[in-house]
């Protein structure tokens, strides 16, 4: 049977408010578990709120707010690990922040293992700095602010009729873009090394880091919850890791907290 125009009207409507009210519903739940999730740190429930704040990531709500807090929640619980795992989560959206930084290295103070970095050329560490400074968005949205100011900038030169202001504006315009570039070589290759470096943690105590994917293989070395490293290759229920003094080794993927 064919419907009449105003059946799909009224057919497409409907679904629109059920998908809205569903959206409602949805929001007004997470928003519930955060403020049961805070309620529940500040009576030193600490394993509540990490309930709580493991229900809306399940809920695929991930903010720099809500890793931040867990990260907050595991180290009250001295689950040095997990802290670790969700500050740099959190990290990985806000870039540097001055609260988060100092909590990840309290957490890390807290570790046994002190592995000392292959050293770097000056320019590359401080390259790396630069990157690390911001997330990607932030550099994106840099981005984006200063190419609206030199697009103003320009607009104002090609309506001034006065020469200084013209000789001003375009240069500021021309600094402008200058910024504009830099942000967006920035922004793109941030993105582009979160994607391209997958970093893990240990959060279990102690652990024997195998030289193949298998329990019966050669132990390598022992590694400590807190620390971590990058993941340079999956193997089933495994990875294989490398440290930042170069050692490598393959370990079982539940001991480590992927971030």
């Amino acid at each position: 049977m064919k419907r009449s125009n105003l059946s799909y009207i009224i057919l497409a409507i409907g679904i629109f408010l059920t998908n809205l009210l569903s959206f409602k519903v949805f929001a007004n739940d997470n928003t519930a578990l955060y403020l049961a999730a805070q309620e529940a740190y500040k009576k030193q429930d600490y394993t509540k709120a990490i309930n709580d704040y493991q229900k809306i990531l399940h809920n695929e709500v991930y903010a720099a707010e809500i890793f931040y807090n867990l990260g907050n929640c595991y180290y009250k619980v001295d689950s040095i690990g997990k802290a670790i795992q969700y500050y740099e989560k959190a990290r990985k959206l806000i870039g540097d922040d001055d609260d988060l930084m100092y909590n990840l290295k309290l957490a890390q103070s807290k570790t046994v293992d002190k592995i000392e970095p292959i050293p770097e050329f000056i320019v590359t560490s401080t390259w790396k700095n630069i990157l690390n400074y911001n997330s990607a968005d932030r550099w994106a949205y840099l981005v984006l602010l200063n190419f609206a100011l030199m697009f103003l900038a320009l607009i104002v030169f090609q309506i001034s009729k006065k020469p200084i202001l013209k000789k001003t504006f375009f240069s500021f315009a021309m600094v402008m873009g200058v910024l504009t570039f830099l942000f967006f070589i920035l922004a793109k290759n941030r993105a582009e090394a979160d994607k391209r470096i997958n970093k893990g943690v240990l959060i279990t105590g102690v652990y024997t880091v195998k030289s193949a994917p298998n329990n019966t293989s050669t132990d390598l070395f022992v590694i400590h919850e807190g620390t971590m490293f990058k993941i340079v290759e999956y193997e089933n229920d495994w990875l294989k890791i490398k440290l930042d003094n170069g050692n490598q080794g393959w370990v079982i993927k539940k001991e480590v907290g992927q971030i």
